[in-house]
């Protein structure tokens, strides 16, 4: 009889995401620790899209209109309806459920009935407090109440009123070095990817990986490949949302062509499926190829919009490790970010990185030390002279490349992750039931002064 503790995950997406991608990253190390894991599905049906833009917008300080309660609680009545009873079924088998992100957090009540321990774990957040929707956090209040763990990405992330509570812990996220998307690959494997990739063409990858979705699916959309194989080119790898700045990037890309005859830009997002995806990731994407149509065509020829095909996990990890690591600078341009996992996978590459100077990229980039940072654009600022420097500046690259690897070794790696979560569940002495609940702040009091992170275990 196997004795060992187990851990069921469950978030929205298994393929799409920073979610998807931590879960997938510590699920190994979760088992070298002596934890059988399950990840389930909890699909977020057309119905529930609406809900959970809300409730991610607002949770990231980013909402531009009154808190629609009812219509949240409408989509969330769809989402229980459909997820609810399988959630449920396999928490019974479970010591410990971790729910992802507030959609997933609406199960908490259910599976509290049936599970011994409930983590949520909060992958959305901004250091602004002031601007996080209140309205949010008190509709998610009642599930708040009955779980065990509340992890945050960052001690300055924690909401006013729960920073006391025992059950926050700080979980950052991390990569895991081992992924095809992170490791060192042979020089031959680089060589045989790049001499397709570059000119957006996919290709097998399957001998190397081992793996059935070993394929490289790239599509351009007409807006072509690189115009030799050794261009250099700026790359930003991003869903297509609202808050990652593409456009910003493309519009500022035009300023900076100014300067640069020769660098060129390479936008990356992923496979559009409009049942699973959000209607604004459509909507952005649209609005980068209309915008690159109206570049001058100088201009236009050397901005790229690539998007990779769908059920390929492993072939698109695999590119977007080759892409990271031939890419003269990685960017990324989010007006907000609770942690940037693109950010710590581009530096684990030891590529030069500019980040908007917000939030989780702050925590990661110290500027001028392992990265530069610069302040979020929609196309003015002084990011045009900031990427200028970071493709410019030899001594620099050298140095910001190196300290980059260093600090990700360092500090967000997934294994340190791991053993937060695990020092937590294993050291916990009983269920929350009847536990106290935190309480917003008194108007005008000042915010909860900044909680340290924990050490590594």
């Amino acid at each position: 009889m196997n004795d060992a503790p187990r851990v069921l995950h469950v978030s929205t997406s298994t393929k799409l995401g920073g979610v998807s991608e931590v879960v997938r990253s510590e699920l190994p190390y979760l088992a070298e620790l002596g934890w059988r894991t399950r990840w389930v599905l909890a699909h977020a049906l057309d119905a529930a899209h609406d809900a959970a833009f809300v409730l991610h917008n607002g949770l990231y300080g980013a909402r531009s209109e009154d808190f629609p309660e009812e219509r949240v609680r409408r989509g969330v009545g769809h989402f229980l309806a459909a997820n609810e009873a399988a959630v449920v079924a396999a928490a019974r088998d479970a010591d410990v459920v971790v729910l992802h992100d507030p959609l997933v957090l609406t199960l908490a009540t259910a599976v509290r009935a049936v599970a011994p321990r409930v983590a949520w774990r909060c992958h959305i957040g901004s250091e602004d407090l002031g601007a996080i929707d209140r309205s949010a956090v008190e509709f998610l209040r009642p599930r708040l109440d009955v779980v065990d763990h509340l992890f945050f990405s960052d001690a300055r992330q924690i909401w006013p009123g729960w920073r006391d509570d025992g059950r926050t812990v700080v979980v950052p996220p991390g990569i895991d070095p081992r992924s095809w998307k992170n490791r060192d690959l042979p020089d031959d494997v680089v060589d045989e990817v790049w001499s397709r990739l570059h000119a957006a063409r996919g290709c097998s990858v399957a001998r190397v990986t081992g793996e059935e979705d070993g394929r490289i699916l790239v599509d351009d959309f007409g807006t072509g490949g690189l115009r030799h194989r050794d261009a250099p080119f700026v790359l930003q790898v991003s869903r297509w949302d609202p808050l990652k700045g593409q456009l910003g990037v493309l519009r500022s890309f035009a300023r900076l062509a100014d300067d640069d005859r020769e660098t060129e830009l390479v936008l990356v997002g992923p496979h559009i499926d409009d049942r699973r995806n959000y209607p604004a990731n459509r909507a952005i994407w649209q609005g980068l190829m209309d915008a690159r149509a109206e570049l001058r065509p100088g201009t236009r020829e050397r901005v790229h919009i690539w998007r990779f095909g769908p059920d390929q996990r492993t072939g698109e990890d695999l590119a977007l490790n080759v892409l990271r690591g031939r890419a003269r600078t990685v960017v990324q341009n989010s007006s907000r970010e609770s942690f940037g996992l693109t950010v710590s996978e581009a530096m684990w590459k030891g590529a030069v990185v500019v980040g908007a100077d917000t939030d989780g990229i702050r925590a990661q980039i110290r500027h001028d030390v392992n990265g530069l940072l610069t302040p979020y654009t929609e196309g003015d600022g002084p990011w045009p002279r900031t990427v200028l420097r970071s493709l410019t500046d030899e001594e620099g690259r050298a140095r910001w490349g190196a300290a980059a690897r260093a600090a990700v070794e360092e500090r967000h790696l997934s294994r340190l992750g791991v053993l937060r979560q695990v020092a937590a569940f294993e050291g916990a002495t009983g269920p929350a039931r009847g536990r106290a609940r935190p309480g917003p702040p008194a108007a005008g009091a000042a915010p909860d002064a900044p909680v340290p992170p924990a050490p590594p275990s």
